[in-house]
């Protein structure tokens, strides 16, 4: 049967929506291009009037796009537009695709279903090539956990692999009755694998907002359901997330503290070989509890670790530390001595991991959050001690944010303008002579307070109504998927600028448009089935 003109551009719609669903966690560079196709076969369909008086008669659409006008009027006080245009070419998909999405004909269900479908597939994919590069199926080394995310930022990936937890959430619990035995499997593997995935990436983010996440949406179902009993019963658990969550950080920091006893008095002068050691008691550096400048003798570890390794003893790891200190401070993090004695206890995948940076032994057990909690405590208590914060995500983040408050409380009531954030952030370190070095004075990693910092007071609020309201205008506060992905992306920019680069824009435009101006798929209209637990 001879498709119409109308159903071609129907189905081009349709299918575009699935390749960048697709492209997502895979290509950015293929993103932008099938979005470009996507508004393409808008313009081409034609039909303009009945979409503009569906823009017109779409109260939630206008407050969405103010997102996008306020940070076209920012450019009208900003110094540097070439920046500016730049910042605006970024953001082109909260344009684009929440106005074509809303003024296309709608998706039907099944249709929303199958992008979601490709979207989860995309991000298995993704996070499966990331682990064959891990274990050496995929050209490259790992030697960060901020390189597994090979496609893109590993922060902007956890935030898809969180979404995808959602979706598979969706399927199981909310459509549990409509989807096939494969795609049951499918979901259930999901719900089964991305958790281990966000352990090995190491995300701190991901891992936070995707229990923040989970914590809302199921003390918001608490209160969906009739029973006072039942609801007490599901909310005791519920609460007790947070309140375990606190504990174990808690225990983590006291774990932290906890150092070695010393007595000076005991500390041996001489190894086992009869060479002397360098003891440095009131050095109070630790790994792991055990203090790192006793028990040294660099003489023997110099000619052992020479015998042992192809890489210099005075030269670097692989990942460009010293490899002296990595040494060191690994032997330290097990409570051996650093001597000959105490490098003979190394085993050949420890020496290995030695040369690829790795300084502290907790760091190998790749699926424990531990490793990731100590490394941050382990960077905040190195700043407060007075060294340097460069490459220290953390610490580097808290200066991030300084500087980002310190500009936005000079300029709150109409901010620097979207087009010279760039251009303060510079000013601000070099008038206080940051230590941080050029390549990691960046932005302030808070959307939030990067809208303040461009548009000051009024226009932040413009931006948080921009984002918020649209859920309520369009009646979709019930929607589980919608109500899901505003809080995803309220809480990612917490700790992110997440539309400052092409890849959080596009994902946030995407699924937004998705979600609250497509299909009306209200939360567990039935009343029934809560009444019943």
């Amino acid at each position: 049967m001879q498709l119409t003109r109308k159903q071609i551009h129907e189905q081009v719609y349709f299918y575009t929506l699935i390749l960048i669903a697709i492209s997502l966690p895979l290509s950015i560079f293929s993103t932008s291009m099938f979005q470009i196709v996507l508004a393409l076969n808008w313009l081409v369909e034609g039909r303009m009037a009945e979409k503009w008086k569906k823009a017109l008669g779409n109260r939630a659409l206008q407050v969405f796009l103010l997102l996008y006008l306020m940070h076209l009027v920012g450019l009208l006080w900003s110094v540097d537009l070439a920046y500016g245009l730049k910042d605006m070419k970024i953001k082109m998909p909260l344009l684009a695709l929440p106005l074509i999405v809303a003024t296309s004909v709608p998706l039907v269900k099944a249709q929303l279903h199958r992008i979601l479908l490709f979207f989860t597939l995309g991000v298995l994919v993704a996070s499966m090539a990331s682990v064959f590069k891990l274990v050496g199926w995929l050209p490259g080394e790992v030697h960060d956990y901020r390189e597994l995310s090979i496609f893109m930022s590993h922060i902007r990936f956890s935030l898809m692999i969180v979404l995808d937890l959602l979706v598979a959430v969706y399927f199981l619990f909310v459509l549990r009755n409509t989807i096939s035995k494969a795609e049951r499997i499918l979901y259930l593997g999901i719900l089964f694998w991305f958790p281990i995935f966000l352990a090995l990436l190491k995300s701190l983010s991901g891992i936070v907002i995707a229990g923040l996440l989970g914590f809302f949406l199921l003390f918001r179902l608490t209160f969906e359901i009739r029973d006072r009993v039942i609801r007490f019963m599901v909310l005791v658990p519920v609460i007790m997330i947070p309140v375990f969550s606190i504990i174990y950080l808690g225990n983590s920091v006291n774990k932290f503290y906890s150092f070695d006893e010393l007595d000076v008095s005991e500390l041996d002068s001489l190894t086992v070989l009869g060479n002397p050691y360098t003891n440095v008691p009131e050095n109070r550096d630790v790994e792991n509890g055990h203090y790192i400048w006793i028990h040294v003798c660099e003489a023997e570890l110099e000619e052992q670790w020479n015998e042992l390794s192809e890489l210099d003893y005075r030269g670097r790891t692989t990942n460009g530390n010293s490899l002296r200190m990595t040494l060191i401070r690994f032997l330290s993090s097990k409570g051996l001595r650093k001597d000959a004695a105490g490098l003979s206890q190394l085993s050949e995948e420890e020496i290995r991991a030695i040369e690829s940076g790795t300084a502290n032994h907790i760091y190998l057990e790749r699926f424990k959050l531990y490793p990731r909690i100590y490394e941050v405590i382990w960077e905040i208590d190195r700043y407060k001690s007075g060294h340097n914060p460069n490459e220290k995500s953390v610490v580097q983040r808290h200066l991030y944010l300084d500087a980002g408050w310190k500009i936005a409380q000079k300029n709150l009531l109409y901010g620097v303008g979207n087009g010279d954030v760039r251009n303060a952030f510079k000013q601000y370190y070099e008038s206080i002579n940051s230590p941080l070095r050029e390549k990691w004075r960046r932005r302030a990693h808070n959307q939030f307070l990067t809208f303040l910092i461009s548009f000051g007071i009024p226009g932040l609020l413009i931006c948080l109504v921009a984002l918020v309201a649209p859920l309520f205008l369009a009646g979709k506060r019930r929607s589980f998927l919608a109500t899901g992905i505003l809080i995803l992306i309220l809480l990612s920019m917490l700790n992110e600028d997440t539309l400052e680069t092409a890849c959080g824009a596009a994902f946030v435009a995407y699924f937004y448009a998705l979600f609250i101006f497509g299909p009306d798929f209200p939360w567990l209209r039935d009343k029934s089935s809560k009444e019943d637990g």
